[in-house]
């Protein structure tokens, strides 16, 4: 009964997502408090990145649409190199312990749920094939939201430790260009520029997570070329 509550809560959490802009709501608290907030960091820099960890942390636990905001932030009061190591650190073991979560809860129905979805059945031939190249594949290239590809390997029974890696590593490509572009949040808040547009504006960006993503699936189409 606890599991099917928490994954009522993540359900009714992220289609809330669907009706509120996160994203919009958290950059108009940064532009309206930015000094008290900057302020607060430069006072109690420990504390505050500590504070900021823990909440990214259960952001993630709890599939909060966050992610891209709290790292804009991140990038923003703490600059690239700590609010980089916060983000990474908070993500990793919030998606961590939300994994052993949905897993344990989801151990012994794991095998009907992925044969009734299509997506995860999708995703458990390709885990089959290749589990290193594709749990890259989908970390790097964002066609899943973050909560589903955090979710996803523990309904199909993953183990631990490539999940793990893969997420600590493959986080980071995206996480470091949200850094980047939160460190130099006050451009986005000056201009009528929203965060999709300078993403998808910025082709370096894109076209680095596309060659990351070709990367990590290549010896998966090696190898059907290869039966071919």
């Amino acid at each position: 009964m606890r599991f099917y509550f928490f994954v009522l809560l993540i359900g009714a959490i992220i289609l809330s997502g669907v009706f509120f802009d996160y994203l919009g709501f958290t950059l108009d608290l940064v532009g309206n408090h930015h000094k008290e907030l900057s302020m607060i960091v430069e006072e109690s820099f420990l504390i505050s990145i500590i504070f900021f960890t823990a909440v990214y942390f259960f952001s993630t636990v709890f599939s909060l649409p966050l992610g891209a905001s709290l790292t804009l932030v991140g990038g923003y009061l703490f600059n690239i190199f700590y609010g980089f190591i916060a983000v990474i650190i908070g993500a990793t073991l919030g998606a961590l312990t939300l994994f052993i979560v949905v897993r344990a809860g989801s151990l012994k129905t794991s095998h009907k749920i992925y044969i009734k979805s299509e997506i995860l059945s999708r995703i458990k031939a390709g885990i089959e094939k290749d589990l290193w190249g594709y749990l890259f594949f989908i970390r790097f290239f964002p066609i899943f939201p973050f909560w589903f590809v955090n979710i996803a390997p523990a309904l199909l029974g993953l183990r631990l430790l490539p999940y793990l890696i893969t997420t600590f590593l493959g986080i980071m490509p995206g996480t470091l260009f949200i850094i980047i572009v939160g460190s130099g949040i006050d451009d986005i808040l000056s201009t009528d520029l929203k965060f999709s547009q300078v993403l998808f504006e910025n082709k370096v960006f894109l076209l680095s997570l596309f060659a990351l993503s070709c990367l990590a699936i290549f010896p998966v189409i090696y190898k059907k070329l290869k039966r071919k």
